[in-house]
């Protein structure tokens, strides 16, 4: 794997120094559809000397499209002030947010080359690669709260799927995120399945969601993420599944007044290292990186949890959305139904039904 060189590392760091200098003088940085578990990702590349030091300092850059204050960039940030501590500043890491070194595909790109050493990234990028990882983009693969984290924080529960990553395209996961709760935000009540027969819905240009919209009787239509608010507001599409924090990020509130909580997804992301950058790291700081990532991961998936409820309340209060509880029972079995087909198209039920508990 082609490594970039020093000074593309230092032209890294300054464009994040750079950009995070605008933000402070009053320029934004742009949302993210992954913020709602969507989408992409970014990190960077190994190290220099730290002058006026007396030890090596290895210089390091990870990103992500989620816009700064996110509870998803929020906890990336984290890991890198918690690798920094507790390696005594032998590793230094500049955190982007808000997509500011590329969008979702360009950051994916530039993890695997080097470029880039540390991202936040959806599991539906991996596909490219390994299309057993579509599995991971099915809904109800968790039961609730208590089986995400038995799931998630269990160490090796998900080796089958880090392997692959390591072998192709070299990719270290060194901390899951995620656990944001996904719901169904409209512009009519949805309090049974049969509400959604024939209504269109947006969905992203991606097969999974769009076969998982096909399967509960809805019309799927792609639109981009950013677009998801002015075709709401025109009628293009009648609804959106998404987050209640990219909901309320977006203001999707303001042209559709229901959300239905189906509970269908508690999003799973992955921070993933270039594998050849992890490497190059000597055992004790590799242990250092592993260690801090779990600590981190298990605040922050505790703290996406406890957000939910604080999202609900926003959406009332601040939006006046209208949530409605339908019975989950006939999205569950449409959305299993779609997993156990992608699982045996890719011949891995059994590992399926070993980290899920499927059967």
């Amino acid at each position: 794997m082609k490594k970039h060189s020093f000074h593309m590392k230092k032209a890294i760091a300054a464009a994040v120094l750079g950009t995070s200098m605008m933000a402070a003088a009053g320029c934004g940085s742009s949302g993210a559809e992954n913020s709602s578990g969507n989408g992409g990702n970014g990190g960077g590349e190994s190290g220099g000397s730290g002058e006026g030091s007396s030890q090596e300092t290895t210089e390091m850059v990870a990103a992500t499209i989620n816009p700064e204050g996110s509870l998803l960039a929020n906890a990336l940030q984290a890991l890198a002030d918690e690798i920094e501590t507790r390696s005594d500043g032998a590793i230094e890491f500049q955190v982007a947010t808000g997509g500011q070194l590329g969008n979702a595909s360009s950051l994916y790109q530039s993890v695997i080359s080097g470029d880039i050493d540390m991202i936040y990234s959806d599991s539906g990028w991996f596909s490219e690669h390994h299309p057993e990882f579509d599995a991971l983009g099915t809904n109800y693969l968790f039961e609730g709260e208590e089986h995400y984290k038995e799931v998630v924080n269990s160490e090796d529960s998900l080796q089958y799927f880090e392997d692959l990553l390591v072998e192709e395209p070299g990719l270290k996961t060194v901390m899951y995120a995620g656990g944001l709760e996904r719901n169904i935000i409209s512009t009519f009540p949805i309090e049974s399945i049969e509400d959604l027969q024939g209504k269109t819905m947006r969905s992203k240009n991606e097969s999974t969601e769009l076969e998982w919209w096909r399967n509960l009787g809805a019309n799927p239509t792609a639109v981009a993420f950013d677009e998801v608010y002015t075709a709401l507001q025109t009628g293009v599409v009648e609804g959106s599944q998404n987050s209640m924090d990219a909901m309320i990020e977006q203001r999707f509130g303001e042209v559709a007044d229901y959300v239905a909580r189906t509970q269908h997804n508690l999003t799973l992301g992955f921070v993933v290292m270039n594998n050849e950058q992890f490497e190059a790291l000597d055992s004790d700081m590799q242990d250092v990186v592993m260690n801090a990532a779990q600590d981190v991961q298990e605040e922050y998936i505790n703290k996406a949890f406890e957000k939910s409820e604080e999202d609900v309340q926003t959406l009332k209060d601040e939006f006046g959305v209208e949530f409605t509880n339908p019975d989950r029972e006939a999205f569950i079995e449409a959305s299993r139904k779609q997993l156990q087909a992608i699982a045996e198209k890719h011949g891995i039920q059994d590992e399926i039904d070993d980290i899920f508990g499927t059967q």
